[in-house]
């Protein structure tokens, strides 16, 4: 049936095992429509959306996880002291790729005419005028840098005198303070008996 109220339009539903059975019909709106299917179709719209969404964040977990395990391999492989180089390879594992570039050092001891030449040609470079260096600026950071070393060398012994004399102090409080116990009160005021 359908009733009609101040200004409002209310369709009821005799179907049972339905909760929402009175479904609200705005005024301008029109009475025959069916508001109920309507209502339900937004609420089925409105699941799939969720369903869809929950599907997306399963996905998203299953991948970080993925990553995150193939991440702990890697981690594994590498943390032999060969890095990984005669570890076996798992079923499906994709090559982990390297991060960063691995820098190349000269050796520290051997042949030292590489160094020598490289620090020759630096000099050179210098004194030909391709590298400018401010020779002023270069004096005023070393000046610097000694007043500084200067002034940390003079707290330092200040501080050193300061806790010599604080020493001599304190311990000489010390000792009076034993030698005060160790001979307590006069004698001559007990009793012999």
């Amino acid at each position: 049936g359908c009733q009609q109220g101040a200004g409002e339009a209310v369709v009821s539903t005799q179907s049972t095992g339905e909760q929402n059975w009175v479904v609200e019909v705005p005024e301008n709106g029109d009475p025959y429509k069916d508001w109920l299917g309507e209502k339900e179709d937004k609420k089925k719209e409105n699941v799939a959306k969720n369903e869809l969404q929950r599907l997306k964040n399963v996905s998203k977990r299953v991948k970080g996880q993925s990553e995150e395990i193939s991440q702990h391999v890697k981690q594994v492989h590498t943390s032999t002291a060969s890095l990984g180089k005669f570890q076996g390879k798992v079923k499906n594992e994709k090559k982990a790729k390297e991060k960063g570039k691995a820098r190349r050092f000269a050796p520290v001891t051997g042949d030292s005419t590489g160094e020598k030449e490289k620090s020759l040609a630096l000099i050179d470079k210098i004194a030909s005028g391709a590298v400018s260096v401010d020779k002023e600026k270069a004096a005023n950071k070393e000046l610097g840098a000694t007043i500084k070393r200067k002034r940390e060398e003079e707290a330092e012994s200040k501080k050193a005198k300061r806790r010599s004399k604080m020493g001599i102090k304190a311990q000489t409080n010390h000792f009076d303070k034993k030698k005060r116990k160790v001979s307590g009160p006069s004698k001559a005021g007990k009793k012999r008996g």
